[in-house]
């Protein structure tokens, strides 16, 4: 009975009684979570295109990370969008996968999350009710699917209620640098990734360039990143460096000395924080497993304290002790669970925060 009253609801929206909104479709830029502002819902600008590997353009185009604002006294939201890929993957849900999240807030209170109906089919559907202070103009911020790529998207409010979209933050974002776990795997929805619950936790922007399998500290992107306006950057890449990406232990070396050298180089003033691999929940019944954590882990902290040696100063370490994700907080050994989630961005706060205090001494 409530799966049809839920496809019913889906399916027979009162669409002449609603008016539609597209936010690709206003002379000023409201997507957040990327440097560029472009018409479509990228990661990367087009210029990169042929200068980073095919594999990590192809997963830029996946919005996670990316995000939009906007205003309304509306007691019901609307949102239908399309997405070129499948709506899910064996590990992950549909919600995580292709949903979105949606979070409101009144007079710049904390945000709350609100629940949606949804529906996937070939044009997925959301629908959102907002019950308390239904005459009152509230914040909303929409977060954008972590694994598929958007092709189109509009929201709709009925008729008679205001909507406006509000202008990207132009504040000096984070930058997190990474792998899946990065992109949001295996995060049951959006606003679950750990990217994004520390979005949240310290009140900044921040860029998502996650890459599935592809966060290898690749020069291309070092380069880029280094002339961009940021705040701090995380690269947390050691966990794409595995046997079958044919890179030596020499190249790990000198990939992480490169990368740390060149962004203090292009923002001597913006700290870098090195991540730890944080462990598989398997790797203590699998030998090798346990092995290549420990000898990733190992390498990253003997350069980085070749480079405090050498008096390169603004370089920090988070810990896979400092993350403390167990055996409970995986999905398929290797990506986490929400909880996992929660205890990546809780340990990059905390590291942060001790950045900033360190800055201010």
């Amino acid at each position: 009975m409530l799966f049809f009253f839920t496809m019913l609801l889906l399916n027979n929206p009162a669409s002449g009684q609603t008016d539609w909104y597209d936010p690709l479709r206003v002379d000023f830029p409201v997507i957040e979570g990327r440097f560029m502002d472009k018409k479509d819902y990228f990661r990367l600008p087009s210029e990169l295109q042929l200068v980073v590997r095919k594999e990590v353009w192809e997963l830029s185009k996946n919005s996670a990370g990316l995000s939009l604002g906007f205003l309304t006294d509306a007691t019901e939201i609307q949102v239908k969008y399309t997405v070129k890929g499948n709506h899910q993957m064996p590990h992950m849900a549909a919600t995580g996968v292709s949903g979105v999240d949606l979070f409101v807030r009144e007079s710049k209170e904390e945000w709350n999350w609100a629940r949606g109906v949804y529906n996937f089919g070939d044009t997925i559907q959301y629908i959102f009710r907002i019950d308390p202070n239904p005459t009152i103009e509230k914040e909303f911020k929409l977060y954008l699917p972590l694994y598929n790529e958007v092709e189109y998207l509009s929201m709709g409010v009925r008729k008679g209620h205001t909507f406006e979209f509000i202008e990207k933050n132009s504040k000096a974002p984070i930058v997190v640098y990474g792998t899946s776990i990065a992109q949001g795997a295996c995060a049951s929805r959006p606003a679950m990734a750990w990217t994004t619950i520390l979005q949240q936790a310290v009140g900044m922007p921040l860029v998502n360039l996650g890459f599935s399998g592809n966060g290898l500290l690749e020069k291309e992107l070092i380069d880029w990143i280094s002339k961009k306006e940021s705040s701090l950057i995380i690269l947390d890449c050691l966990p794409n460096f595995v046997p079958g990406k044919g890179i030596s232990d020499d190249e790990v070396r000198a990939r992480i000395q490169y990368a740390a050298r060149k962004l203090r180089t292009g923002n001597p003033k913006v700290p870098v924080l090195f991540t730890a691999h944080a462990g598989y929940s398997d790797q203590y019944v699998d030998q090798s497993r346990r092995d290549l954590v420990t000898k990733l882990n190992t390498i990253l902290l003997e350069e980085l304290d070749k480079l405090w040696e050498q008096g390169v100063h603004g370089i920090h370490h988070l810990s896979s002790q400092a993350i403390g994700l167990d055996q409970f907080d995986f999905v398929d050994g290797t990506h986490p669970t929400d909880g996992g989630m929660l205890k990546y961005a809780k340990a990059n706060q905390n590291k942060i925060l001790e950045v900033y205090k360190e800055k201010r001494k």
